[in-house]
């Protein structure tokens, strides 16, 4: 997190969340939606920067009032996990009046149109997958290049790919098995994505934004986005 990004936190058709890392419940706030619309929350992994405002997100919507149910998905252990969130935060099982519904998905599962997979990253992570009418989109969550991630996203109309460092920064990146600029535009190609978007950018890189945009560019072979706080994709 830094003073221009927030950590992941993924909004689709005003309805389901991927992941809600630091920051995520102030850009839910600033971006003006109605709360009591989402319907699911999807987490794919346990690391601290892509589930840390879980907590404070469903403290926020019980004080809103809300009744309607919600689901909340997450990777194998994802209960053991969640039960010492609450611990942790004093949050006892009965401050929630709405219906809440916690999940753990195998990976390959599907659930609520959502199809996952295994990423290549330092814990167990999932990776979405989401078809909707005739358009699709995929959530690579934190991986470093993974050829489950490019089939999972095979032809879909728009690929979220984190891309956390740079080819100068190649050694940390297998390191922390997290993705180079140039692997989310290699998985982009390959997976004949409509469109690239890269997110997870660290905060000592913020002023290399060009740098990302045209390593990415070079190996997707097309134009990308870089993902910022509050920014909307249409598909």
């Amino acid at each position: 997190m830094s003073a221009k990004r927030a950590c992941p936190s993924i909004l689709v058709d005003e309805s389901i969340v991927f992941d809600l890392g630091p920051g995520a419940l102030g850009n839910i706030r600033r971006s003006g939606i109605e709360t009591e619309r989402l319907s699911s929350v999807f987490i794919s992994h346990c690391h601290a920067d892509h589930i840390s405002d879980l907590i404070p997100f469903l403290w926020a919507i019980q004080i809103d009032g809300r009744k309607n149910p919600l689901r909340i998905f997450g990777p194998p252990g994802f209960r053991l996990i969640f039960q010492k969130l609450r611990e942790c935060t004093n949050t006892p099982d009965v401050f929630f009046t709405f219906p809440l519904m916690i999940t753990e998905m195998q990976f390959g599962d599907k659930a609520d149109g959502i199809h996952t997979c295994l990423t290549d990253h330092s814990i167990p992570t999932l990776a979405f997958r989401l078809d909707s009418g005739e358009k699709s989109i995929c959530y690579g969550a934190d991986t470093i290049y993974s050829p489950a991630v490019v089939e999972l996203a095979r032809d879909v109309d728009l690929l979220i790919h984190e891309a956390t460092f740079l080819e100068d920064q190649a050694p940390i990146a297998a390191l922390t098995k997290h993705s180079t600029a140039r692997m989310a535009g290699r998985s982009g190609r390959e997976a004949k994505a409509k469109h690239l978007a890269l997110f997870h950018i660290p905060p000592p890189n913020d002023h290399r934004e060009e740098e990302f945009i045209r390593e990415a560019t070079q190996e997707y072979g097309s134009e990308v986005t870089l993902a910022t706080d509050l920014a909307r994709i249409e598909v």
